[in-house]
């Protein structure tokens, strides 16, 4: 079998070295807590920035996301509601 090349014996020593105590780290409570935290905050960040975006939005008069979300869900309703008015038509 050929030689690995320089690099790859490099990065596999490495490797051996590093890739047990990352992975005992990941499995941690300690990590799975700070995970979790980081979720819930980008969570609240998210939820700010919207917010934000949304009040912008609105002052220059221009529909949000959510604006446009429920709109969708009006015209959705709507298509339903036709629908069954057509079956009962065709009835």
């Amino acid at each position: 079998m050929a030689t690995k090349p320089l690099w790859r014996q490099a990065f596999d020593a490495v490797d051996r070295r590093v890739s047990g105590p990352v992975e005992a780290g990941a499995r941690s409570d300690v990590f799975l807590d700070a995970l979790a935290l980081g979720w819930r905050l980008r969570g609240r960040v998210q939820r700010e920035l919207d917010r934000r975006t949304s009040g912008a939005l609105h002052v220059l008069n221009l529909p949000a996301h959510s604006d446009v979300r429920r709109l969708s869900e009006q015209v959705g309703a709507l298509q339903r509601e036709v629908r069954e008015l057509s079956r009962e038509v065709e009835r």
